[in-house]
């Protein structure tokens, strides 16, 4: 069959199409670097494009299956969810229907993160068949189109389903939205079942599924070797939990340091709602007493940061964080006063950490860590958190004294096979965080197709 592939990044799509026999006619991305190495990976693409707004769609030409993986970040919990709204990336998916219009492929098959589902408020249950029973405004608007086409022949029956690489034993924790899509013309979707899901309790990253780089090049060993910072904020950390008091739990939910001695208003008020008089008679940032007669210099030097937000009420699940973390400090006083000496001068973000390993072993020689901007994250070394678009983010190995290499973050999109891939300072950790894994495609596509 001819298939296009828009949204293209590394060509995780292409890759799985192409081992199953079929060809690709276009395909489109927007990233000149990913672009180049598109081409020399798949040399017989016959038209790569660039920006899918400036094609002329009458040069893509007829195509069986139509596959895209179309920017996310709109919908993402870390960009800003505009969704639509967004009028570089939210849109783009009417692009997409402009060519489903003009062509009419008999499949589709599309990925995207998985709140997607939810995003636009108003959720509600719909009845798809194989597929999560609750949309939101913004998917509802997508089945909308693609359901009740205004070209009768274009009409689709889809289904949706949320996997991730460690459902099928590929030590990657990533849960993805798919969208597949057949013409109700064509017979819609009978007939059609997802891929079988292994035991996760056996996927793990030392099940064969993943291997260590063996021999790496200086400069990317340089690279991926924790700075000085990093280093220092490790160890600080590390020395925490090593010498946490024996028979007491390292909390499951985030540490935020900051609320160690704090007693500014959370629940009936916030630091914004309560008066001059009222804040200097309590304590901010780790119990530093408030000492001012400007509302402003007090919410920016005596409130943490995700306390300042201009606003009556804090949500619930930020009262719930506060309370808890103050809660743990009063549990854990003589402890923690002598070490946030320690933290002080991390950046914000540092001051704050997660240990997502409960009922484990207090070490970090045996667990995967993460820098990120809710803090130092220490997780189970079974499988890997999610690749990010955040260079910073690259999951960091203790057991190899290394961040992870491009080869290793290939493997874990099952796009390894690939001959050229992006350089490891040049947007590698981006491009990966954007790819679809490979692995999953083809298995979906082997049930479509049959």
């Amino acid at each position: 069959m001819k298939f296009i592939d828009l949204f293209a990044g590394l060509g995780g799509f292409h890759l799985s199409l192409e081992k199953l026999g079929h060809q690709c006619v276009f395909s489109s991305e927007i990233n000149q670097n990913l672009r180049s190495i598109y081409k020399k990976n798949f040399p017989s693409t016959k038209q790569i494009a660039g920006d899918i707004t400036k094609i002329d769609i009458d040069s893509i030409g007829k195509h069986d299956i139509l596959c895209a993986g179309f920017p996310c970040q709109p919908f993402s919990r870390a960009g800003l969810r505009k969704g639509f709204a967004d009028e570089e990336k939210g849109n783009l998916f009417f692009n997409i229907m402009k060519i489903l219009n003009k062509y009419q492929p008999e499949y589709i098959i599309l990925e995207n993160v998985e709140t997607l589902l939810k995003h636009g408020g108003n959720v509600k249950k719909n009845k798809l068949k194989n597929s999560l029973n609750i949309e939101g405004e913004t998917f509802r608007t997508i089945r909308k189109l693609l359901e009740k086409n205004k070209y009768e022949r274009g009409r689709y029956e889809i289904a949706c389903k949320v996997l991730s690489p460690h459902e099928f034993g590929i030590p990657q924790h990533r849960r993805r939205l798919f969208i597949v899509g057949r013409l109700k013309s064509k017979g819609g979707l009978k007939g059609f079942n997802w891929p079988e899901l292994m035991n996760i309790n056996k996927t793990s990253i030392h099940n064969g599924h993943f291997k260590l780089s063996k021999k790496i090049d200086p400069e990317e060993l340089e690279y991926i070797t924790l700075n000085k910072d990093e280093q220092v904020i490790y160890d600080t950390w590390h020395d925490f939990v090593m010498n946490f008091p024996k028979g007491n739990l390292l909390p499951s939910f985030p540490i935020w340091s900051h609320e160690w001695g704090a007693t500014y208003n959370y629940k009936e008020k916030t630091p914004f709602s309560s008066s001059i008089e009222e804040l200097k008679k309590q304590r901010g940032i780790f119990g530093k007493q408030i000492d001012s007669d400007n509302k402003k210099e007090i919410l920016e030097h005596y409130i943490p940061r995700y306390a300042q937000s201009e606003t009556e009420s804090f949500p619930n699940w930020k009262i719930i964080y506060i309370e808890k973390n103050r809660k743990f400090y009063l549990e854990n006083k003589e402890y923690l006063d002598k070490f946030k000496a320690k933290i002080k001068n991390f950046e914000f973000s540092y001051q704050k950490f997660e240990w997502a390993c409960m009922g484990e072993n207090h070490t970090f020689e045996d667990k995967i860590i993460q820098f990120r901007q809710s803090g130092l994250r220490v997780s189970r070394d079974r499988w890997f958190p999610a690749l990010t678009t955040v260079s910073t983010q690259r999951p960091y190995m203790p057991f190899a004294k290394r961040k992870m290499t491009v080869d290793e973050l290939s493997q874990l999109q099952s796009l390894d096979s690939l001959k050229y891939k992006p350089e490891f300072n040049n947007g590698a950790k981006k491009a990966y965080g954007n790819a679809v894994n490979a692995k999953i495609v083809e298995m979906i596509i082997k049930n479509l197709l049959q």
